[in-house]
């Protein structure tokens, strides 16, 4: 199910194997990103094109079809590779101050972290083994944080930002994946005042005990004669006990919530969880980020409401993150010329930042149910080699373009670079070239299948549109001008009829 849908209060809904397990796992992807567009690349005609859909739900958590369907269903369409998003933890919970413990409702969906990051694995290897035609590289959507806002007391509720999610890619170590930093996620051995306040109900047993194990000493007629009775006092007793034992079982093993829900902590988990993943070898991906989310529904008299706004301006409050959904099933302005993509891509030309922000087509993928094609939205990889880990090293080096198309046809890019004399780049690559050199600017594209009956391109230049043609196709055109000196970036959308589009990550273009 996709997000802006309306879905059940609390939650967590979707806007929807590389390496060997016990592998280093700050190494290999870190050096890749920390190499990212500077580094030397591959020949061209060295890599190899894979048509993969990213954000892809299985039957693991919200999604309807089981790993093996899908993988069946892509290799029908022509698509090479899925990266699998299932919901690391899908958990929305709510509890009364003091203790929120023995108060909370908990609503949950089922979760990686609820099958076992091991199981889950597991699965994609097996899914992988009987069909090796189609890359399977396991991932998780994950909510680092959301809020509450309201009280039941003032009979309103309000659930925030359960879906500012990030997709997570590259951690194949089951004990690894397992200690994600996200709400909910509570650890071992931590604790904090909030686990005090929880264990305190669990002393009740005590003088329940006692009241169960002392009857009381009472006087009781009989008949004329005046007896002293003994009388359990099963009721107050057993209320006590009961309550104890239910505030041991709700709260056991009384570890802290690493971000709890009921402040507002602003981006603080977000670019912990970021930060976190990158020193373990993965990558993170900013989901939807342009997508809403919001409903309502009544609880007894409490009015309870879920809302996530779209929040493009918090991918330029956060670093080090590797790219996000650019081209989805729904109403985008982000990668528009000038918007914040472009303001993120000068960011990173001018030094401010260390890492440039990539550009891919999200999916959000749950099921068929939902009336979704599992190949509208693809993103194409230029891989140096046709594995899970080809795939995240060219997601990390932005070797890679989105596609919006139909079944039958779509858009096809047979050349983006930028050449100076013999020397050229293309998209996620960077050229090196003296202030006063030549540029030229080559672009192809074509049609796949039917393909649509126009094409219109627009070359964006560091924010600024230089140049907009249109044709049927194949269309083919150069783009010249002289190098000033100062770091710039090209990039390219082609659109055809909707719903067919094309958006290649940026070429960067700077001194020696």
């Amino acid at each position: 199910m996709s997000r802006g849908a309306t879905a059940a209060p609390g939650r967590p809904e979707g806007r929807g194997a590389w390496g060997a397990p016990g592998a280093p796992h700050g190494v290999g992807l870190v050096l890749l990103a920390l190499a990212l567009a500077s580094a030397p690349a591959a020949p061209a005609g060295a890599l190899e094109r894979v048509r993969a859909v990213v954000h892809v739900h299985s039957d693991v958590s919200t999604g309807d079809r089981p790993l093996e369907e899908l993988a069946a269903t892509a290799e029908r369409q022509g698509i090479d590779a899925l990266l699998l998003a299932d919901y690391f933890l899908a958990r929305a919970e709510y509890g009364l101050p003091p203790f929120r413990a023995l108060t909370r409702v908990v609503q949950t969906e089922r979760s990686v972290l609820d099958a076992g990051p091991a199981r889950y694995l597991a699965r994609v290897r097996e899914a992988q083994a009987k069909n090796p035609r189609v890359l399977l590289v396991p991932g998780v959507e994950v909510a680092p944080h959301y809020h509450w806002t309201g009280s039941p007391l003032a009979l309103e509720l309000g659930l925030r930002d359960s879906q500012k999610n990030l997709l997570v890619f590259g951690l194949t170590d089951p004990d690894t994946l397992a200690a994600l930093p996200a709400v909910h996620n509570r650890r071992p051995g931590v604790y904090d005042g909030q686990s005090v306040l929880d264990a305190l109900p669990v002393l009740l047993v005590i003088p329940g005990l006692v009241l169960l194990a002392r009857p009381r000493r009472g006087l009781k007629r009989v008949g004329r004669a005046v007896v002293v009775v003994r009388r359990r006092r099963w009721l107050a007793g057993g209320a006590l006990v009961a309550l104890g034992v239910t505030a041991l079982v709700r709260g056991w093993p009384f570890s802290a919530d690493p971000y709890p829900p009921y402040a507002d902590l602003g981006l603080v988990p977000h670019q912990e969880l970021i930060a976190w993943v990158e020193r373990q070898g993965g990558v993170t991906v900013w989901s939807l980020p342009e997508a809403r989310d919001e409903g309502e529904r009544w609880v007894g008299p409490v009015r309870v409401t879920w809302r996530t706004e779209p929040y493009g301006d918090d991918l330029l409050r956060t670093a080090r993150w590797t790219a996000f959904g650019a081209i989805y099933e729904d109403t985008t302005r982000f990668e528009r010329p000038g918007e914040r993509w472009d303001r993120l891509l000068g960011e990173y030309a001018a030094g401010e930042r260390s890492r440039p922000a990539w550009a891919l087509g999200e999916a959000g993928f749950h099921g068929f149910s939902a009336g979704q094609r599992l190949g509208s939205i693809q993103t194409v990889f230029l891989v140096a080699e046709r594995s899970p880990r080809g795939l995240l090293d060219a997601l990390a080096r932005g070797r890679m373009y989105a596609l919006q198309r139909v079944p039958a046809a779509g858009l096809a890019l047979g050349e983006f670079s930028v050449r100076a004399g013999a020397a050229a780049a293309t998209f996620g690559e960077t050229l090196r070239v003296a202030a006063g050199t030549a540029l030229e600017v080559g672009v192809t594209l074509g049609a796949d299948g039917a393909g649509p009956g126009e094409i219109r391109a627009t070359l964006v230049r560091s924010g600024a549109v230089v140049g907009a043609w249109a044709g049927p196709p194949p269309l083919r055109v150069v783009h010249r001008e002289v190098f000033d000196g100062r770091p710039a970036y090209f990039r390219l959308d082609a659109r055809g009829p909707a719903p067919h589009r094309l958006l290649t990550n940026p070429v960067f273009v700077r001194p020696p």
